[in-house]
């Protein structure tokens, strides 16, 4: 009977140590409107990573506003886009 309690006791550590050390990862989704944990993700052209919009550095061009994840992005794309 212990050997069934230490057992179980052990399973239900292995499962908050996981949970604590490896949480879930939330994948990227395909969309520029997708959202992640109420936050709308938007896509950066130069990068082409998502990011949370409410952190996001933007730039209007041809009356659409374009984000970016950060300066260094932003700048290459304002110097591509003058070449």
């Amino acid at each position: 009977m212990r050997i069934i309690l230490y057992l179980i006791l052990l399973f239900l550590l292995y499962i908050v140590a996981r949970a604590l050390l490896f949480p879930k990862r939330v994948s990227k989704q395909g969309q520029t409107g997708s959202v992640l944990n109420g936050d709308e993700m938007v896509l950066d052209p130069v990068c082409q990573s998502y990011f949370p919009k409410n952190s996001a550095l933007t730039t209007r061009q041809g009356g659409e506003t374009i984000y970016f994840c950060s300066k260094e992005c932003m700048e290459k794309f304002i110097k591509d886009s003058r070449q």
